[in-house]
């Protein structure tokens, strides 16, 4: 068999939720299925960057479809890609890698595409099986987060994933149920396979943490909702005097974080709630390792890789009870009633103060983990483009 990954959409400069999916799950397949060959294909610099992570697996190959090949190999193609660019005619420029990409398949005899990055880029090419990952459908349930234009495109995408693709690859079965609400897809082509801990790298640790703390890893999203964990922090904050919360996440909205910044003020929690962007490697590491809890009060996941994180380092969970959250935890963690900062505080209190409450969240997230894993994963991914 042989197997394409669509890595157009994917690039090491903008570490998304794919990004990590895309960089867990090809190791995975690349090691369980020596028998099929890999093309990775997509633009230059992040084919360079994949073939850096990936060269001890002789059954990958890479294939690169970019202005600077064209140059000396088509110079024309590469014109009309230059063209399509500076007139910003996205779908010109799709139209001239399409053609591109199907001289390519047929050429290598490619079976399945495969694309982990929800959508199928680029699109109309004839003769192979399309096997797509959904990893989740937030603007259908938050499309006040996002722009008129990037809800159109986002919902073309989905629409045509769903609709043009053999098999359909959900994260949760909250995620299926998405898709099958929302596009009428059949049910009988979707698959659920789940998510797994990110390997968490070596690398050097450059970070401050207090000594009492709590833990909370996202974007920062309004549904999200930093906003409940800074009121419930007030509620506890003569309760508990020593008690902070590192968050950890990409600054999605810079206005947000004001906002946030002006609300940590208000609840008199100054110093006492940091937010430490993107933290990944031996930092991350230290932070699972040292916090008291993981609270995790978003309204929305597709999965929720930081809950599966902490059942592996012995964190105790705390999380709002809604969309994939629940499926995830499935009473492994306690639940709260998603928006209610009285709650939140209420289990963030239990939790400090109940060390039988915390064995028991602990033992129970450990045996949670052991049902997501990476070669369990790939396993599954690989029946689907068998089937």
């Amino acid at each position: 068999m042989k197997v394409a990954v669509n890595l157009f959409l994917a690039s090491p400069k903008s570490i998304t939720g794919a990004f990590v999916y895309i960089q867990d799950i090809l190791p995975a397949l690349f090691a369980n299925d020596t028998g099929t060959t890999y093309y990775l294909v997509g633009h230059a610099d992040t084919i360079a960057y994949f073939k850096s992570q990936y060269q001890k697996y002789p059954n990958v190959r890479y294939r690169v479809f970019d202005v600077r090949r064209d140059i000396y190999i088509n110079p024309f193609r590469a014109l009309m890609k230059l063209i399509a660019k500076l007139k910003k005619d996205n779908d010109l420029r799709e139209k001239i890698i399409a053609k591109e990409v199907q001289k390519f398949f047929s050429e290598e005899r490619i079976d399945v595409y495969f694309s982990p990055s929800s959508v199928i880029y680029p699109r109309n090419v004839q003769g192979v099986k399309n096997v797509t990952t959904i990893l989740d459908l937030q603007p259908e349930y938050f499309p006040e987060n996002f722009s008129q234009d990037y809800l159109t495109e986002r919902r073309r995408d989905a629409l045509y994933a769903t609709k043009h693709s053999d098999r359909l690859i959900a994260i949760s079965e909250y995620t299926k149920k998405t898709i099958e609400e929302k596009y009428g897809t059949d049910p009988k082509k979707i698959r659920v396979i789940y998510f797994a801990p990110h390997e968490i790298e070596d690398t050097p640790i450059d970070i401050t943490l207090p000594e009492d703390f709590i833990f909370y890893p996202a974007a920062l999203w309004p549904h999200k909702n930093h906003h409940v964990l800074i009121k419930a922090m007030g509620m506890l904050k003569d309760r508990f005097p020593s008690l902070h919360v590192v968050c950890a996440g990409v600054v999605k909205r810079k206005e947000l974080k004001r906002e946030l910044e002006t609300l940590i003020e208000k609840e008199g929690l100054q110093g006492r709630i940091s937010f430490s962007g993107f933290v990944s490697g031996s930092n991350l590491r230290m932070i699972y390792t040292k916090a008291k809890a993981l609270v995790f009060p978003s309204a929305f996941e597709g999965f929720g890789i930081p809950l599966v994180e902490a059942f592996q380092f012995g964190l105790p969970v705390i999380a709002a009870d809604n969309s994939s959250i629940t499926e995830v935890v499935h009473g492994s963690g306690i639940l709260v009633e998603t928006g209610n900062a009285a709650a939140l505080a209420n289990a963030i209190e239990k939790v400090m103060t109940d060390k039988n409450l915390r064995n028991e969240l602990v033992q129970k997230g450990h045996e949670r983990a052991k049902m997501f894993s990476w070669e369990a994963a790939a396993r599954e991914t690989l029946r689907v483009f068998r089937d």
